[in-house]
């Protein structure tokens, strides 16, 4: 049996020079469109099995990639694919190391627990201008890794890039899909900032995309209910935001680290975080970042039970949207643009607040959103897709349709089991549970407890 050529010797291709379609193969790649990747080496004359061979991948699952059917984004794997096609890592965004060992690799324990008075009173400094000394207790570590000598422009871009990427598929299959991968790519990227070229336009530029990059990882986090890891990592983005002057990012860093702290059910820490974000979001004149806020003061208040609160603030969000520009609306901003969203999380507010016994007719109003979100939201959007599916089984419990509600909420499941790894998911889903199971005995409900209470 013959030795089988090193991989660099097999495949021979300029890829910072190439194009596929018209399109350079380089902006390809730095978006990690692998399905233009595959179709350029087909167009030449590879075959699939040849160029699963390069990649130690299976012809079929190169076929896949090719025409879209699925898609790669683990680091790993993104890593064989660079060495075994000969493309230059930095092109993709990868480090530059040969292999990632257990040294670099990111963590698999959680992160240790964060002191919520102290990052209280840290985040409220950083919400007025001031990065306090002390701030580096609260932020994640970093494992060291390789980067670029020299950072220029490209390196940024292919920041944002990974960003973007792992962005779209969280929302498709949940932060267990994605989170070691961006976890992976927040290492690599941190060190950008001790190589050489870092001027000062290019430093703000850098500094915004860290802060993207990791207020994304955090909430990777936070769906995977690993709280303590999301703190970090928002805290950290924070840091970079007020570093960039990036007034929306670092309000919607305030507004994630609010939305954690609802997930575990302190409204009044929520609260205080979306005050800080609502005073940097009014600062910098971004009308979707203000009604973002707006909207999950609401839902902090639903979950008081204080009904003219919620009414105030959803009126106010409302008057923001009209005023929002969507050509002009930072990228992390977007989704409270869609309709599909207003009333998914108008869905959750008048739901929460028709649970107190004084405010019961919400549930109308709550079921009515429901409806709407469910006929808009967009089959890419999975995992909202899933909430919309709980609040509308929640909403027709509580106006007393108990086989409707138990048709939504195994319709949840039923998405839910369809490659969705969030573990806000299957809170949701247990909490939607523990509101339906006095009516076990009706068919649908019954059916639905079935599913909810098997082995998961």
């Amino acid at each position: 049996m013959h030795a089988a050529p090193p991989r660099a010797t097999r495949i021979q291709v300029a890829w910072a020079y190439v194009e596929h379609d018209g399109v350079p193969l380089r902006d390809r790649l730095a978006r990690h469109d692998l399905a233009a990747v595959f179709g350029y080496l087909k167009s030449i004359g590879m075959s699939w099995a040849k160029i699963g061979a390069a990649v130690d991948l299976t012809a079929s699952r190169v076929s896949e990639i090719a025409h879209r059917k699925r898609i790669a984004t683990e680091y790993r794997v993104l890593e064989r694919i660079a060495t075994g096609l000969g493309i230059p890592r930095h092109l993709m965004g990868l480090s530059h190391a040969e292999a990632h060992g257990p040294e670099i690799a990111p963590p698999t324990t959680r992160a240790a627990p964060v002191d919520t008075h102290e990052l209280l009173a840290a985040v409220a400094g950083i919400a007025v201008g001031a990065i306090p000394a002390a701030v580096h207790r609260l932020l994640p570590t970093m494992p060291r890794t390789s980067a670029p000598a020299v950072v220029t422009a490209a390196e940024v871009d292919t920041v944002e890039v990974i960003t973007t990427v792992h962005r779209r598929r969280d929302a498709v299959a949940g932060g267990g899909a994605c989170l070691a991968s961006a976890r992976a790519y927040a290492a690599w990227a941190t060190r950008l900032l001790d190589a050489d070229g870092l001027t000062e336009t290019l430093g703000l530029r850098l500094h915004t995309a860290l802060a993207d990059l990791h207020n994304l990882v955090g909430w990777l986090a936070h769906d995977l209910d690993d709280h303590h890891t999301a703190r970090r990592h928002l805290t950290q983005s924070l840091v970079y935001a007020r570093t960039a002057g990036a007034l929306p990012l670092l309000a919607n860093g305030y507004y994630r680290l609010g939305r954690v702290s609802l997930h575990q059910g302190r409204a009044q820490e929520a609260l205080h975080l979306f005050g800080l974000g609502q005073l940097v979001a009014q600062q910098s004149g971004c009308h979707p970042s203000v009604a973002i806020l707006h909207t999950n003061t609401a839902w902090a208040y639903a979950l008081l039970g204080q009904e003219t609160q919620v009414s105030d603030h959803l009126v106010r969000a409302r008057d923001e949207l009209a005023q929002a520009d969507p050509r002009s609306a930072p990228t992390w901003t977007q989704f409270a643009l869609d309709p599909a969203d207003l009333h998914g999380i108008s869905a959750v507010i008048h739901t929460e607040l028709a649970r107190h016994p004084h405010h019961h007719h919400h549930a109308d109003t709550a079921l009515e959103h429901a409806h709407h979100a469910v006929a808009l939201r967009q089959p890419h959007d999975q995992r909202s897709r899933i909430f919309d599916q709980i609040s509308l089984a929640a909403a027709s419990i509580l106006t007393g349709d108990l086989a409707a509600g138990g048709r939504h909420a195994t319709t949840a499941v039923d998405l839910a089991e369809n490659g969705m790894t969030s573990a806000r998911v299957t809170d949701r889903l247990d909490a939607l549970w523990a509101l339906v199971s006095p009516h076990h005995d009706e068919p649908e409900i019954a059916a639905f407890g079935q599913r909810i209470n098997a082995p998961r």
